[in-house]
């Protein structure tokens, strides 16, 4: 009988696919439910994985696993040295969340721009007049935007912010320059020379050796005096200390952010101190109809890995297939 865990909370969408066929075996796990996780997984085929980290014990004691369908496009939480160790496939959802988290990208940057959240508060403290006598906002029309990463989600972000009118210059060095052209944007395969030419940076890269703390303190200060920052990739991309420095000193105008390096911050974290901060906890990806395709996918690749059949599109891990 084929055996798949869900952890945590997904669409109802991914069990009614899964009890499309016949005998599965659908275990049903809580986020901190972390010794019965261990146990479930000595006979499972598969785990639909959100938030939880897998480590090398973990996936060692699942002899019989053939695929981690991670609910999201970031693999951060799994060991993949044990995960290619154990011949573990792991299976993100491709482009599921991409539109979804571009979008927001697209919020933070408005609302940064715009001091959407200090305007709200001061029309629902009744501070009508002063804030408006104060107002200090900047508009993206005309401005140059940096964006980092021209993956699934940074290549929906660019033509959107083209749409605003803003010169959109691209930094991907793992992409041939002349497709960043093609698609009408300036390629820019320096990233620190690019810094101080932006008036905003959006960043959408994979975390891993590379990219972690690429927005650290020295990066901070060649970015263009009043610049505005973007982070939807992942928090460890950005030094949030260096971060909140930079912001209080007025070099960085604002910053828009969903992803942080502890998650969540720490309420006495010195960015969330800042009102010229816009946060969102991580959601990214989590629109109705993004849950939804989310939960689709990781069934599908669940099913297909049991039939011996897993699209190798989704697979992070190829080498083990």
């Amino acid at each position: 009988m084929p055996k798949v865990i869900i952890h945590d909370a997904v669409d109802p969408a991914a069990r009614a696919l899964l009890e499309t066929r016949d005998g599965m075996d659908i275990v049903t796990i809580e986020r901190d439910e972390r010794e019965r996780l261990r146990r479930e997984l000595a006979d499972a085929n598969s785990i639909i994985l959100r938030y939880l980290p897998l480590d090398a014990d973990d996936l060692r004691a699942a002899p019989n696993l053939k695929v981690v369908a991670r609910h999201g496009v970031g693999y951060d939480n799994i060991d993949m040295v044990a995960a290619v160790e154990c011949g573990i496939p792991v299976a993100t959802i491709g482009d599921a969340n991409s539109v979804t988290v571009a979008e927001l990208a697209i919020y933070l940057m408005l609302a940064a721009a715009k001091q959407g959240l200090v305007f709200d508060a001061a029309v629902r403290g009744g501070d009508w007049w002063q804030v408006r006598e104060a107002a200090d906002t900047i508009e993206l029309y005309e401005k140059t935007v940096l964006v980092v990463g021209m993956g699934r989600i940074g290549s929906l972000v660019a033509p959107r912010c083209q749409a605003f009118g803003m010169d959109v210059r691209v930094c991907d060095p793992y992409i041939p320059q002349s497709d960043i052209s093609d698609a009408g944007f300036t390629p820019t395969a320096d990233f620190a020379a690019a810094l101080p030419q932006a008036d905003i940076v959006t960043l959408h890269t994979p975390l891993n050796d590379e990219t972690r703390h690429m927005i650290d303190a020295p990066a901070l200060a060649r970015m263009k005096n009043g610049a505005l920052l973007v982070n939807t990739s992942r928090g460890p991309v950005v030094d949030g200390d260096a971060l909140s420095a930079a912001v209080a000193s007025g070099h960085i105008y604002a910053a828009g952010v969903d992803v942080f390096e502890e998650e969540p911050p720490a309420l006495d974290s010195p960015l969330l101190g800042h009102a010229n901060m816009v946060f969102t906890p991580h959601v990214g990806g989590l629109t109705r109809e993004c849950f939804y395709r989310s939960a689709i996918v990781c069934a599908q690749n669940s099913l297909d890995a049991i039939d011996g059949k897993l699209d190798p599109a989704y697979v992070v891990n190829p080498e083990v297939l």
